[in-house]
């Protein structure tokens, strides 16, 4: 989650050798590697100290809902190392953020198999586990993992035999998480120094099939409007209030969710200016952006740049600004700012540069409700 943190610190370091993916801590300062199908500013905050680091271009390798997926692959060996294979929801809504790990292995004793539903947020899921134990070392050879994914709940399986059943099912796409990761002490056990480096999850392929029906390609809100913002993956890269972690009444997925009850909520403090951004995953075309905001003499961004880019990364060049913005409503109402221009095309992402808002510069805050993008 390269968000979270400095992009060198959480880079990936594997090799590819003998057809597998081969995931490696190369030496004892970098404690952990993983590779994910699908990323977006703001995924899988597992503390109430993480704050953005810096914003990603979102992308969608593979972010999929239902299936039978399958690993075959070899755990490391050694207390103190974790080999992992986890999933967790995209955050269409802040609540879509379950988290299945389909096997934690621990180094110590790789006869183990950790398994666990995870319902974080989602409140229709409870939290569920099974320490299964196997009757070979794991960490000797390749063994095949199975996850099947149903409307009707979830199965694992381990070289093709059942073993654990549950009737729990988060209904929204999810990430696929590859890692290995150590650590010295607690659950993870003594770091083992007698373990030289490299250390190594060694993964030989991942399959994944789906059943007549099930959804192939997901866009990353379903449904079918005008406003170009709903296809798109919203994202910051600046911090955020986000408060607390599963109570949080801010979220980077309330930006473009269509929704005038949620809000993304600044960070007090945070160095302006801010920026706020939409990825595409095809190139879009308009004219339009809409900023929608609450209260906005009190709470209301009133200058601000609309930047695109062609490919999210790179040449971003402006094609409007706001001028300020002069709103009238102190209270709970919602005003709207629209902004038009020059029609812009072959553009994958968009960002707001935020300039100035009204309320105190240094420990107040401003709200955006929603942000919307339309042709006209």
């Amino acid at each position: 989650m390269s968000h979270w943190k400095n992009k060198e610190e959480v880079k990936a370091v594997y090799q590819l050798r003998d057809s597998c993916i081969v995931l490696q801590l190369p030496d004892e300062k970098q404690r952990v590697s993983a590779i994910v199908t699908g990323m977006r500013d703001g995924l899988h905050r597992y503390g109430d100290d993480l704050g953005i680091d810096h914003h990603d271009r979102a992308f969608m390798n593979l972010v999929t809902k239902y299936g039978y997926f399958e690993l075959r692959a070899k755990v490391a060996r050694g207390s103190g190392l974790n080999s992992a294979w986890w999933m967790i929801g995209f955050e269409n809504q802040k609540e879509q953020n379950a988290e299945i790990d389909i096997f934690e292995m621990l180094g110590k004793d790789t006869r183990l198999l950790n398994t666990t539903l995870h319902s974080l947020r989602d409140t229709k899921l409870k939290y569920a586990h099974i320490p299964y134990v196997t009757d070979v070392d794991l960490s000797e050879d390749f063994h095949v993992f199975g996850f099947k994914w149903d409307e009707s709940g979830m199965k694992f399986y381990l070289d093709h035999e059942l073993y654990w059943e549950i009737d729990q099912s988060p209904d929204y796409p999810m990430v696929t998480l590859l890692q290995i990761n150590d650590g010295d002490g607690g659950w993870i056990g003594d770091l083992d120094h007698s373990i030289p480096y490299p250390k190594e999850f060694l993964v030989d392929y991942l399959r994944v099939y789906k059943r007549d029906g099930m959804p192939q390609e997901l866009t990353p809100i379903e449904g079918k409007e005008s406003n170009l913002a709903r296809y798109a993956i919203s994202g910051v890269g600046n911090d955020i209030m986000w408060g607390d972690l599963y109570n949080a009444q801010s979220h980077v997925c309330y930006i473009n969710d269509g929704d005038p009850n949620t809000a993304l909520i600044s960070k007090p403090a945070e160095s302006l200016p801010h920026y706020v951004y939409l990825d595409w995953m095809e190139p879009q075309v308009f004219d339009s952006v809409a900023l929608t905001t609450r209260a906005g003499l009190k709470q209301g961004p009133t200058v601000w740049d609309i930047e695109v880019s062609q490919d999210g990364a790179a040449g971003w060049y402006k094609v409007a600004e706001s001028g300020e913005v002069d709103w009238r409503n102190h209270e709970d109402d919602l005003e709207t700012c629209e902004v038009t221009f020059a029609r812009v095309e072959q553009v994958k992402s968009l960002r707001l540069v935020i300039r100035q808002f009204n309320g105190d510069k240094e420990a107040g805050t401003y709200q955006i409700q929603d942000l919307a993008v339309y042709l006209k």
